[in-house]
Parts: C-alpha cells; structure tokens; sequence
C-alpha cells in the first residue's frame, strides 16, 4: 500500500491503525455510527465544560485530534492556542478543512504521540485526548512524551470507551489476535487511572460520561 511510514517504534496495532484511520475513514469517519453508539460528541462536550474555567488564552494540544472535532469545539468556546497531532495525515487534512470552514485556527501535525510530540518541553497548558488511549501499545511512552510537552502544574483530559468487565476481557483477548483498526486494549476507568498514576500524574476520581466512557482529570506531577 503506497504512503506507509516507517515507524521508529513500530507494531501491528500502530499499522492497523494507519491503514484505517489514513486510507479508509477520513472522509466517512464523522458520519459513522461509532460515534452516536459511543455518544462522542458528549466527550467533547465534557472536556470543553472542564477547560471554561480556564483563561481562554491557555495552550491546549488534542492528542489524538482526528477530523478536528474537538478541536472546532475548543475554539467556538473562545480558545485560541490550538494545536492537534495525529498519526493519520489524512485525518489531519480533513481536520484543517473543517477548521477553516469555522473560522478556527490550529496548529495540526502528524507524528506517533508514542515516540515524539513534536513540540518543546512545557508547551501547553493542557493535553486532551478522546477516545484514543486504547490504541497505544506503549501507552507509558505516550504519557511521557503528554508530560513532557505539558507545564508544571498543567492538566491532562482524557476520556475513552469503558465496558463491563467481562465484556473488555472479551474484548482485550480478541484484539491480541486480530488488531481491529489500531485498537490495542480498552481500560477500566480505575485501570486507567492506575495508568496515568504510573505515568506521572495525580488523579483525580474518575466519573462516568454517558453510557459507554469514563472520564480522568490529571495534573502533571
């Protein structure tokens, strides 16, 4: 297949992930029905409430951002230093398009979040991502290099899909035989705030948003 990378840390649930999320979603990835099941624009809906708090001039880097949703979001509630990295230069193209058509600025590149983010230490003021943690087979990789680009003191808003136990076992045995579009593992949200907690950051309670995820506040320790 033309366009494949060559990765520095690869693995077949990284290039199952490539293959779909730059050769077979971008242009029919918003209108899928894995986000009405999932409920993923009340993700971003979460995430946006927890940064209005903030100083809309705070620097917030998506992980993850795919076609930008989150990210027109961010920037319809008046924030202003966007960037956006995704390991899909397709998704990313789809990403400006819708941007630009609302206006809203951001600063988008792709690279594997699990080697480098291509941005200096202490960058951002906050790290989002939605529902991409269980596509990182090196997950502690990933929240080094989400640390390392934060501030001191800066946060980390993630929210992925969560299942009853048996079903995610069920899950999790499946995909270490067939990777299915770059799914890797699914966590349980106490699972995954052991995760972060190994990673570097305090955690604060998860909570459950809609049916089918949970959401993490963290700060970088």
């Amino acid at each position: 297949m033309a366009e494949s990378p060559t990765f520095r840390k690869p693995d077949r649930y990284k290039m199952s992930g490539y293959r779909a999320y730059n050769f077979k979603m971008p242009e029919r990835y918003d209108a899928s029905r894995y986000l009405r099941l999932c409920q993923v624009p009340l993700w971003h809906r979460t995430v946006v409430d927890e940064l209005e708090r903030e100083n809309r001039a705070v620097a917030i880097l998506d992980v993850g951002c795919g076609t930008g949703a989150l990210l027109v979001r961010l920037a319809g509630a008046g924030f202003g230093s966007l960037a956006g990295v995704d390991l899909a230069p397709r998704m990313l193209e789809v990403a400006r398009e819708k941007l630009a058509a609302s206006g809203a600025r951001a600063d988008l590149r792709p690279a594997d979040a699990e080697d480098v983010l291509p941005w200096p230490a202490g960058s951002f003021d906050a790290v989002t991502m939605t529902g991409a943690l269980h596509h990182f087979y090196r997950p502690l990789d990933l929240l080094a290099e989400v640390r390392r680009v934060l501030r001191p003191g800066g946060r980390f808003l993630l929210v992925d899909p969560c299942f009853v136990a048996p079903v995610r076992l069920l899950f999790n045995l499946y995909l270490r035989a067939f990777p299915h579009d770059g799914d890797f593992r699914f966590y349980g949200a106490s699972g995954a705030r052991r995760l972060l907690a190994t990673g570097g950051f305090d955690c604060a309670e998860p909570r459950r948003v809609g049916l089918w995820a949970y959401f993490l506040r963290a700060t970088r320790a």
